[in-house]
């Protein structure tokens, strides 16, 4: 990940290196030129589209590598986990997390986390099966409406 974003940064200063001698070098051949004539807009429209290519391309290659190769690296490598959350006011929770091996009780308020109480006894939390979980609010009006749809079909 490191390797492409030092890529894509080269490949983008070279970029802006190639478009800055080119217009050092038109601006030398106007100067030279005394009592030019005026500048007209439609003489930089290619520039402009080109430019404006550029910065368009660089965005959907942006998008397309954090699309492939995610936007960043987990820190936790997979060893942090939430295990159960318990809301206690309109923004304050409390929630079990699992870090390694350890377990420890949270409070999360919108400034601030502080650590509760530390569990030297891991409480064990069995994965629910998805036949015993309530269905959403969207399956269940998925169902409603399907069950709509073909009772007007019969």
């Amino acid at each position: 990940m490191i390797r492409l974003k030092c890529l894509l940064s080269v490949l983008i200063v070279g970029l802006m290196m190639l478009a800055g001698t080119a217009m050092a070098s038109e601006s030398a051949t106007n100067n030279s030129e005394i009592g030019g004539s005026l500048i007209r807009p439609g003489d930089y429209l290619g520039q402009i589209m080109i430019s404006l290519l550029l910065v368009l391309a660089i965005i959907f290659i942006g998008a397309w590598l954090v699309k492939r190769y995610g936007r960043f690296s987990a820190v936790a490598d997979g060893q942090l986990r939430v295990l159960g959350m318990l809301s206690v006011g309109q923004k304050e929770r409390i929630m079990l997390l699992q870090v390694g091996s350890q377990q420890l009780l949270v409070g999360v308020t919108p400034s601030r986390i502080t650590r509760l109480h530390e569990l030297a006894e891991p409480i064990v939390i069995e994965e629910q099966d998805q036949t015993t979980v309530k269905p959403s609010f969207s399956q269940r009006l998925q169902d409603a409406l399907k069950q709509r749809y073909t009772g007007e079909n019969s």
